[in-house]
């Protein structure tokens, strides 16, 4: 009897395992189809100024690289100098950078202080609803980086972590390579 009991609990314990990690799947595939097919095509904010930004300033660019980066994050500082260079310097290659300081809402200022800092004074956008709705909610850690194209679709996978200036470069170029 009891180990009828045990092995029929056993049988429970594990179809409820194997129905819970079905369910996870499918939810990540939604996930996946959905901001596959226009991530960043519909949203608006504001930047660190306060100016209006919606997703026509995807519009003039071939590839947009867009860095999530936190105001306690060590990493995402470092490589911040290495990102305001090369904004500047692929500027005239269709390609521009945009910062989205994921623990800012309304106390801008010390973003703003490392950001002058850092010299990383391309576009920064606060978070809004629909940035969250649209990519945020998915962002588990930081620095995360996202590619979108003119039409604010996704352009390759996520990048996690920070990484050099010389693999920024080599990522770039092999984004650029998808949208051209």
């Amino acid at each position: 009897m009891k180990k009828t009991f045990a092995l029929i609990s056993f049988v429970l314990v594990l179809s409820f395992l194997f129905t819970g990690c079905e369910q996870k799947q499918q939810a990540e595939t939604e996930v996946t189809v959905q901001t596959a097919n226009g991530l960043l095509s519909n949203f608006d904010s504001v930047d660190i100024n306060g100016n209006a930004v919606d997703e026509t300033v995807f519009k003039d660019k071939k590839l947009t690289m867009i860095n999530i980066w936190a105001t306690y994050c060590g990493p995402c500082i470092n490589e911040m100098p290495h990102l305001g260079e090369l904004n500047k310097e692929l500027a005239d290659k269709g390609f521009q950078i945009i910062g989205i300081p994921v623990d800012v809402s309304t106390d801008v200022s010390l973003a703003k202080e490392i950001i002058s800092e850092t010299g990383a004074d391309y576009l920064h956008i606060l978070p809004s609803e629909s940035l969250y709705n649209a990519k945020l909610s998915q962002v588990y850690s930081v620095p995360e980086t996202i590619f979108v194209d003119e039409n604010g679709c996704l352009v390759g996978e996520s990048v996690i972590g920070a990484r050099s200036k010389e693999d920024w470069i080599a990522i770039i170029n092999e984004r650029m390579e998808m949208v051209l």
